[in-house]
């Protein structure tokens, strides 16, 4: 053989090997990550990058090899990872590096939210900033060394090229590797007084800390448009909900027109599909013109109950026929075969962030004709401003009170659009199931059926807690395609104990309340290291290779202590054993410490303090639940937005001593009606059996100055 065949040959064999090396990898990931419960795992499976789920066999396996880990943290309806995978891990320079110098782990932030909250926290301490995508390059211990968001294969944007990134850390570790492992320690430490033990109980300050809540989030308001500062604008339904009670329990106008005036801005946006009903996760800009294209289950379960809590409020319509929006859509677009609800709809469809949601003004006339056009694109489009490469994000730009009149003119135009819309390639769906976040929609369908009478979001509220609950199996974060993630968090318990209570207070079964305390007592005993102390995130002794968290800081949703303790305090003003009481003492008077320093970040506790049994009020209706004017008095009660309040329903036989539940013990009626008894710590206003004398006595728990 001559020596150019022989050198042709030897580079023939190269590129056989090497390409036998990335099918091999492949191979490796498709099997790792193949069967996951995670659309997004799943979706990266035949990844040329040797991808490996975050357990402890990738964990040993970089201590193993001595070799740095690289973490990436995504889920699945997120926009830029989209981009990063197709862009940047699809890039040979890229899937080379990463596969010859380090252990490679993909963690979906949703079924994982243990690390989530562990590298976002870190993520924050080196970048000032969070978010997904987020990247890290750890040692094989975990130590993290670096963090990033997006990063294009090559420099754009201002930031640097992943590839010069991933071959610098590669070369750092094989040639500086002892400065690497001392700057590690010096990491390690600051991670070690970042994760200080929570603020003890400090007594009582001289001030209430929800009323420090809403003053700093007062100042931020954007009194134009809603929302909070500039953009870009997140929708906040956690902090909304809170200022809204905040604003009812003071009579103070100024905050409530603050809140009416973000849930208009906000209903009437671009940020809320104008024709499925649901909201996007954010505005980028402060005009709620586009959003961030991604719909989620937990957010718009929230968001749905923040609109009926304002309609209950203001007795303004467009407020509950938002909330009702939200809840079709979600039966329309969410609802798995199986019994419950997706995580989320992706952004992107074809590629393009979204697509499925913008109009050109060519489409709209080929699909609404020469009559439906004009009008419709009169009301929602602007053609100049928030635009989406060159497509209109449909918004309402009359004023937002004129929604539901707007809505209903143009009714004949949106089922067109609807129709033509259906026609399109929708966006993927996250099918997986998460149990805290189904507890949420159940909550939502539960409050809907309370607020608006409707019984088919009731029957909605008993199938989800149903196909919740199951028949006695072990409760988990998350499935999907019948597989289970195995693993279980504090959120999943302390959401399904609040879900289970709302549908009590909506179908009045007991067998809720039962099956709340039994999974709270589980709570209790899985999370709980001593007494009176908070909760941790993960299961007492489960190993996750991160440490483990008390975890009280919230991003739009409650936090999993803050759903636990307002459970337990629902729980005791039921009746519940007098431990649970001294618990919900302890943990509250713990956490006192934290609520004064952090209030403007702990609107979820801070709810707490309105169930406290020296403040909270218990209301027993004695009467058949199907009878006519038990549930005219019921409408009184769901009339208001009352505020630490547990409701019940007690049948005219039941028993004059409850044991396992005395709020639930018998009473006289008058006469023979249905008849109401307003109660604080068991001592009751005089009984009634009017709806008129209900509302009098109800208004006056929601009547300025009922401050605590």
């Amino acid at each position: 053989m001559t020596p150019g065949r022989q050198r042709l040959g030897t580079i023939h064999l190269a590129i056989l090997a090497s390409l036998w090396f990335a099918l091999s990898m492949a191979s490796a990931a498709a099997g790792r990550l193949a069967d996951a419960t995670s659309p997004y795992l799943v979706m990266h499976a035949d990844d040329a990058i040797d991808w490996r789920p975050w357990d402890e066999a990738a964990l040993a396996e970089a201590r193993r090899v001595n070799k740095p880990i690289f973490l990436s943290i995504g889920y699945a309806s997120c926009h830029w990872c989209h981009v990063m995978a197709r862009k940047t891990f699809a890039d040979p320079r890229v899937v080379g590096t990463l596969n010859r110098h380090f252990v490679n782990i993909l963690v979906d932030r949703e079924e994982r939210p243990d690390l989530d909250h562990h590298f976002m926290a870190i993520m924050s301490a080196m970048l000032g900033f969070s978010g997904s995508p987020a990247n890290f390059f750890l040692t094989p211990d975990g130590t993290p060394l670096f963090a990033a968001g997006y990063l294009g294969p090559d420099a754009e944007y201002g930031k640097q090229g992943f590839v010069a990134l991933v071959e610098t850390m590669a070369r750092q570790w094989t040639e500086n590797r002892a400065a690497i492992l001392a700057d590690a320690e010096d990491i390690r430490r600051q991670m070690r007084e970042m994760s200080e033990p929570v603020p003890g109980d400090q007594g009582a300050g001289g001030t209430d800390p929800r009323v420090t809540a809403a003053v700093a989030w007062s100042k931020r308001f954007d009194k134009t448009y809603g929302g909070f500062g500039g953009g870009p604008k997140f929708l906040r339904p956690n902090v909304l909900s809170f200022l809204l009670h905040q604003g009812v329990r003071h009579g103070d106008r100024a905050m409530l027109d603050n809140v009416y005036r973000t849930l208009d801005h906000m209903a009437a946006g671009g940020v809320r599909d104008q024709l499925g009903g649901a909201f996007h996760r954010y505005a980028v800009d402060r005009f709620w013109q586009i959003p961030h294209f991604e719909i989620m289950l937990d957010e718009n379960a929230l968001l749905a109950r923040l609109y009926l809590e304002a309609y209950q409020a203001s007795r303004k319509p467009r407020y509950a026929a938002v909330a009702r929006a939200v809840l079709d859509d979600l039966l329309e677009r969410f609802q798995l075969p199986g019994g419950g609800f997706a995580a989320a709809l992706d952004s992107e469809s074809q590629h393009q962030d979204g697509h499925f949601y913008t109009w050109t003004a060519e489409e709209l006339r080929s699909a609404l004709g020469a009559e439906l056009a004009p009008p419709f694109m009169a009301a929602y489009v602007d053609t100049a401003h928030g635009l989406v490469r060159g497509r209109s994000v449909l918004r309402l730009l009359d004023a937002p009170e004129y929604l539901l009149r707007t809505q209903r003119r143009l009714g004949d135009a949106r089922v067109r659009l609807m129709a033509s819309r259906a026609r399109r390639v929708a966006p993927r769906r996250d099918d997986k199931l998460l149990t805290s976040w189904n507890a949420l929609a159940v909550s939502a369908f539960a409050k809907a059926a309370q607020v608006l009478g409707d019984d088919r979001y009731l029957r909605v509220a008993q199938r989800e807690i149903g196909n919740l609950i199951g028949a006695g199996t072990p409760l988990v974060h998350s499935r999907r395609a019948g597989r289970t993630s195995g693993a279980v968090f504090l959120d999943d318990y302390a959401f399904l104990i609040q879900a289970l209570i709302d549908v009590y207070e909506t179908d009045f079964e007991v067998r809720r309340l039962d099956d709340a305390r039994k999974l709270m007592q589980a709570l209790i005993g899985r999370f709980q290291d001593e007494p009176g102390s908070p909760f941790w995130f993960v299961p007492l002794g489960r190993a996750t290779g991160v440490p483990a968290k008390v975890v009280l800081d919230e991003d739009n949703v409650p936090s999993g202590n803050a759903a636990a303790l307002i459970a337990l305090q629902r729980l005791v003003l039921f009746g519940a054993e007098a431990p649970f009481a001294e618990q919900a003492r302890a943990i509250l008077a713990g956490l006192r410490g934290h609520l004064d320093a952090s209030a403007p970040l702990a609107t979820g506790l801070l709810r707490a303090l309105d169930f406290q049994p020296h403040v909270a009020r218990e209301i027993v209706i004695v009467g058949d639940a199907g009878e006519a004017l038990t549930q005219r008095l019921l409408a009184e009660v769901h009339r208001l937005p009352l505020i630490g309040t547990v409701l019940a329903v007690v049948s005219p036989d039941a028993a004059r001593d409850n044991a396992l539940w005395p709020l639930l013990a018998g009473r006289p009626l008058l006469g023979d009606s249905p008849t109401a008894y307003v109660c604080k710590n068991r001592i009751c206003d005089l009984p009634i059996d009017t709806p008129s004398a209900l509302a009098a006595q109800l208004d006056k728990l929601v009547k300025p100055g009922r401050t605590p």
